[in-house]
């Protein structure tokens, strides 16, 4: 019996562990992993971030939201609605982007139907004239895959010119 509530209790502390959004620090070694080969199919409509959680197919998007303590209610938030459809290893990923109006923080998230990973980057103004504008990453994971989150690295790495270390004005375009 003693052995059954000790495992319980170590089931529970894994889970609870598992619900914070991971350090900067972790965040960014994360994004220095070495890119996968992937295949992009194309854009195809997919939910806004204040729609998340409204269906099952969702639930691990809101739940990433709240491991990132993002509120999807929040009226700053923009988005297309559009993610990009992605293939990997014969599975495929959404990637979606969304950011707030005002401040242009914005999450990045890769996911499938059961796991879903994202980074989210609080951009913080430069303190010299002329500096780039720096950032706060956090980032999450949701399932045991962890495959998501080489598609993110790849597919922003590859198609994008966002960094995780800084801000750039309209980097979600690929500059040549």
């Amino acid at each position: 019996m003693k052995i059954a509530k000790v495992f319980i209790g170590s089931l529970v502390l894994l889970q609870s562990v598992s619900l914070y959004a991971e350090s900067s620090k972790q965040c960014l070694k994360y994004w220095n992993e070495p890119v996968v080969e992937i295949k992009v199919l194309g854009e195809v409509e997919c939910e806004h971030v204040w729609e998340f959680g409204q269906n099952s197919a969702s639930q691990n998007r809101l739940k990433l939201l709240d491991q990132l303590n993002l509120k999807r209610k929040n009226n700053q938030w923009m988005s297309t609605g559009i993610c990009s459809k992605v293939l990997y290893n014969h599975k495929e990923y959404y990637i979606y982007n969304a950011n707030y109006k005002e401040d242009k923080d914005d999450v990045w998230i890769a996911y499938d139907n059961k796991n879903a990973f994202a980074y989210f980057r609080k951009i913080v103004a430069p303190s010299e004239e002329g500096a780039r504008s720096g950032v706060v990453l956090s980032c999450a994971s949701i399932g045991v895959d962890d495959k998501s989150r080489y598609v993110l690295n790849s597919y922003l790495k590859n198609n994008t010119s966002v960094s995780m270390s800084f801000y750039k004005t309209n980097d979600w375009y690929k500059e040549n």
